[in-house]
């Protein structure tokens, strides 16, 4: 039994490797100044510069870029965070947290369910 929490693990392993294809998909793709992504994503531009580089959200980026759902989820994030949407994107993070954690397990790493998740499976 492990008393750490399932967004402690998300947390480490997959919501920085989110934030990584983010960063790059709005510079790269998108055209934004390093300084303009790290405003719409609400972290520091070294912040966005460490991911980019890939120093940062390396472990399980991989995976996720090749999972064609997860890279479709995170597409459309990166469009509403391009536009500026004055939608709330914040609680589109556990979509994606909860979307990387089944990309993980089909990929044979276990990540218990969060409480976002389990409500989720309550409503079924």
């Amino acid at each position: 039994m492990s008393i750490t929490p399932p967004c402690e693990i998300s947390v480490k392993e997959i919501l920085p490797a989110v934030r990584s294809i983010i960063a790059t998909k709005l510079v790269k793709e998108k055209g934004l100044p390093l300084y303009e992504a790290a405003k719409k994503m609400g972290i520091t531009p070294a912040a966005v510069a460490n991911y980019m580089n890939k120093k940062r959200g390396n472990s399980v980026r991989e995976l996720i870029e090749h999972d064609k759902k997860m890279m479709e989820m995170i597409t459309d994030f990166v469009e509403k965070v391009y536009i500026g949407t004055n939608e709330d994107l914040s609680n589109y993070y556990c979509m994606l947290c909860s979307e990387g954690k089944k990309v993980l397990k089909r990929s044979g790493i276990d990540v218990p369910l969060c409480a976002y998740e389990s409500s989720l499976m309550l409503k079924q």
